[in-house]
């Protein structure tokens, strides 16, 4: 089984698409998991949505859109409760404003893509070789864990201090992709892109390498227990 991972797309549609095609992902036998952060940012905001939109309507099961602080900033904004008026200002000063007339200016509705992403986001995901969210985990149990963590956090990567179950996320900016074993200090390794390595079992991944900052957009690539990654410039 082929499973490939990709973090903080931050609306680049096109290179997410460049990215796997490069990789030659199979959407038919392939399962997709997004680390979240797909839209704000980047010149296309919308059409990174269609894209999640797409692959969800079509793998079903095999496609996981992890939940990212602007999925969740964009869900606070648009579907407002009493007392979080805070949350559409908040969403629009990270990149909401853009995100919003990208939409307006395809007619698509903010309104109804907020339930979209509120009925098709998950704040974490779970196989027999690791767990995936977007910001942080501090326990290899999901469950004790707070989902604000899994959102907004980041005291893994600054700390080194999770040697639970392989954890991949995105998330906290890295140059390249990092793996983290969890016993403190400054010591990372850092994969060559374009090699294959054993998959870890403890420790962290954390693999967002900036795309809506100037940086690649990397692709993990998990097969038989191995791992390599990819990686496509805007």
């Amino acid at each position: 089984m082929r499973t490939i991972i990709v973090s903080d797309i931050s609306g680049h549609p096109e290179t997410c698409l460049r990215l796997l095609e490069k990789i030659g992902f199979d959407r038919k036998e392939n399962t997709l998991i997004f680390l979240g952060d797909v839209m704000d940012c980047g010149p296309d905001p919308c059409g990174a949505y269609i894209m999640a939109r797409n692959f969800r309507e079509e793998m079903k099961e095999r496609f996981v859109y992890i939940c990212g602080e602007h999925e969740q900033m964009f869900m606070d904004a648009e579907l407002l409760k009493r007392g979080q008026i805070a949350g559409k200002v908040l969403w629009r000063q990270n990149g909401g404003k853009e995100t919003a007339k990208s939409f307006n200016d395809r007619r698509i509705s903010l309104g109804k893509t907020a339930v979209w992403l509120k009925e098709n986001t998950r704040r974490w995901y779970e196989d027999d070789d690791l767990i995936c969210v977007h910001a942080d985990i501090r326990d290899e149990i999901v469950w004790n864990n707070m989902e604000d963590t899994f959102i907004w956090g980041g005291d893994a990567v600054t700390y080194n201090d999770y040697s639970g179950k392989l954890a991949v996320i995105g998330h906290a900016q890295q140059e390249t992709p990092a793996y983290l074993d969890g016993y403190g200090g400054e010591s990372r390794f850092h994969p060559s892109y374009g090699t294959w390595f054993e998959l870890p079992k403890t420790g962290l991944i954390a693999m967002n390498t900036g795309c809506g900052f100037g940086g690649p957009l990397t692709a993990m690539i998990i097969e038989n227990g191995w791992m390599r990654f990819e990686s496509q410039m805007p």
